[in-house]
């Protein structure tokens, strides 16, 4: 009689919505409880930069918890972090991995220091580095935060950045950023007010809050960079199932030759670049010996409180292929703008350094970014500066922190 029973159970099991709706949910929550496993892992391994294949370009997002996890295992006791953030030009484009400038920026800073390259490319100064460097130093960390200087500002970025919104919303949603009144202020009144309808916009905070719940894009980033990858890109030049762990830094650095590094095709391009350093308005006013409290309001528009003291901005002279071409008035003019915006930091109170006036074609790979010469002669510049401002900060920030612990 059981017998009987049984293939009619099936049957009648088979027929029920139950069942296959109980498997759904206890795989949805699996995959829930795997990506919050997932957020807390480090998944990158032998780390250098955030090359094209495990970048944007090539359809990978990193998140903030993996890349703060990345940060954090960079951080050891007594030593001060020193964290790399801006674009293409502080993240090392024109430099081999293996011969990158924060490898020398180590070797020049000595045992005390650790360096870690969080630049990503076309990064404005605070965005997706910067996060990483709030968190650490609210937790303790005793940090420089090293980013880009640029004279021409003109920020079209928000508290969010530009490039690299989605890195921002995803922090926020999981809480994980410091308290600041200005960006809380945005967040609760300014935000809606800039991006009532923007649909866009109200899309990545809403992703933000979605993803802090579920944590997807944790759990798809560790499979995709361990295991398999699930997105063809051109970037990857790998097939489609292979995970971002095997794409290469394929940067060609000083295998390039000199006389490729600076075509004549592009020179009137490159020199009208260079013009408009001197010709915009905010020039022109330094040149009067006016708008330095403009150019740092810019400066401070999105610096967040807990880095004010903490931040490095590099200024950095473009190319001499270029610049020697200016008439020597234009170089005169080019040389003040960028020593009056590095001027006006320094004079309200921010830390700002400026490299390149004595550099040679030998030490950039193009207009805009260093050859490995270029970042050799980079790291030496910047080491002293950078034991300064730490000696300066250790000196006037003598309680404990995390880092200082024996």
């Amino acid at each position: 009689m059981t017998s009987h029973l049984r293939p009619r159970f099936a049957v009648w099991l088979a027929g029920q919505p139950w069942p296959l709706l109980l498997g759904v949910c206890a795989g949805f929550l699996a995959c829930c409880a795997a990506g919050r496993w997932a957020a807390r892992q480090q998944p990158f391994q032998s780390f250098v930069r955030f090359h094209g294949g495990i970048a944007p370009d090539a359809h990978f997002y990193p998140t903030f918890s993996q890349t703060l996890n990345l940060a954090r295992a960079h951080v050891q006791p007594g030593k001060t972090l020193v964290l790399v953030g801006g674009n293409s030009i502080l993240q090392g484009v024109g430099q081999r991995a293996e011969f990158i400038w924060t490898k020398a920026l180590a070797r020049e800073l000595g045992d005390r220091y650790t360096v870690l390259n969080l630049a990503m490319r076309g990064g404005f100064p605070h965005e997706f580095a910067s996060l990483v460097a709030e968190r650490l130093v609210a937790d303790g960390v005793p940090l420089i935060f090293l980013t880009i200087g640029t004279v021409n500002p003109g920020w079209t970025c928000d508290w969010d950045g530009l490039t690299y919104r989605w890195f921002f919303w995803d922090a926020w949603g999981k809480g994980l950023l410091p308290e600041d009144e200005r960006r809380n202020r945005w967040l609760a009144e300014g935000f809606d007010t800039r991006y009532a309808h923007d649909e866009a916009m109200q899309e990545r905070r809403r992703r933000g809050l979605i993803d802090a719940a579920l944590y997807a894009d944790d759990l798809w980033n560790y499979l995709a960079y361990r295991f398999v990858g699930t997105l063809w890109t051109p970037r990857k030049n790998l097939p489609l199932w292979a995970p971002h762990r095997r794409t290469v830094d394929g940067d060609r650095g000083d295998l390039v030759p000199l006389q490729r590094r600076f075509p004549e095709s592009t020179r009137e391009f490159e020199m009208r670049v260079l013009r408009a350093v001197f010709g915009t308005q905010a020039a022109a006013a330094l040149e009067r010996g006016e708008g330095e409290e403009l150019v740092r309001a810019e400066y401070e528009a999105f610096l967040p409180t807990i880095l004010r003291e903490r931040t490095l901005y590099v200024f950095r002279l473009e190319a001499t292929q270029y610049r020697q071409r200016l008439t020597s008035d234009e170089q005169a003019r080019y040389e003040r703008t960028y020593e009056g915006f590095t001027h006006a930091l320094t004079e309200g109170g921010l830390h700002a350094v400026l490299v390149g006036k004595d550099w040679t074609d030998e030490d950039y790979f193009d207009r805009s970014h260093l050859s490995e010469a270029g970042g050799r002669r980079l790291a030496r510049e910047l080491a002293p500066v950078i034991r300064e401002l730490d000696q300066h900060l250790r000196t006037t920030s003598p309680r404990p922190t995390k880092g200082d612990q024996p």
